[in-house]
């Protein structure tokens, strides 16, 4: 399989615009300005937590399994508006790969433009260890960050119906990105546009589910993230991801869950507060 897919957006917190100009003031236009309110506040409690990752990962030609154990980070440095996510790993198959608190500290006591850019080497080396090259696709908030207003227009937005199984006021919303260049990307430079699903409460804007399709493929990509309520934090999380690489000869499939959420405060003085 050769199926490297490359995420380059990142998220920024606190930051609210207009709707474009033209846009009706109708159903869409007042869920869709809720749930941006949601995503900005989501974004603003959830960076610089870190989540523990279990990745077990299989594919069916050749058939092999792994566990895989990272850190998953989103960190935001002082005086920077946008919001970097991560995967460091430290197991592979119950065997360590690293000095998975050493690393950490490391990465936050450097100067941010550095710290940036050694996260997104940390997330490209721990890719290697997947079965198969996927890319950085399996990322349990990507979704999240088509949301944002700057995002957004990049997408045609369809009210669907209810999902009672999730609530009563659980709304599912289609989403079709039409303009080229893609914010996805597949191999050295080829657009890959983004569709999918997101379950939205009507009352709130609260995302509880979120659905990813990638590609022009008849059986494309797919990435689906539940969240839930971390009460020791008193915040919304990635509960589960799914993923799922359909190919020719066989598929990649994953399931992550998320546990032991802790918050990292980077202190100017170039000192870390951990509970």
């Amino acid at each position: 399989m050769s199926l490297r897919i490359v995420a380059v957006v990142v998220l920024a917190g606190g930051v609210l615009t207009s709707s474009p100009a033209g846009a009706q003031n109708n159903k869409t236009d007042e869920l869709m300005a809720k749930t941006a309110a949601y995503v900005a506040q989501f974004v603003d409690q959830f960076s610089n937590v870190v989540a523990e990752e279990t990745l077990l990962q299989e594919t069916t030609i050749p058939r092999r399994k792994r566990t895989i154990r990272s850190d998953f980070l989103l960190v935001r440095y002082p005086g920077d508006a946008q919001w970097y996510a991560f995967r460091d790993v430290g197991e592979v198959d119950g065997k360590p790969v690293r000095d998975k608190e050493e690393r950490l500290t490391k990465l936050f006591l450097e100067p941010a433009a550095s710290a940036i850019r050694r996260a997104r080497e940390l997330q490209e080396a721990g890719s290697r260890y997947n079965l198969l090259d996927i890319g950085t696709l399996n990322n349990p908030v990507l979704t999240m960050a088509f949301l944002q207003p700057d995002y957004r227009p990049r997408f045609r937005w369809n009210l669907a119906g209810i999902d009672k199984d999730l609530g009563p006021t659980i709304r599912t919303v289609r989403f079709e990105e039409f303009r080229i260049p893609s914010i996805l990307k597949m191999g050295a430079n080829q657009d890959m546009l983004s569709r999918g699903l997101i379950w939205v409460d009507e009352e709130t804007g609260r995302v509880v589910k979120t659905r990813l399709q990638a590609g022009p493929f008849r059986t494309p990509p797919e990435i689906v993230t539940t969240f839930r309520r971390e009460e020791s934090l008193g915040i919304d999380v990635p509960a589960e991801m799914k993923d799922w690489y359909p190919d020719n000869n066989g598929e990649v499939r994953g399931v992550a869950t998320y546990s032991r959420f802790r918050r990292f405060a980077v202190q100017t003085d170039e000192a870390i507060a951990k509970p």
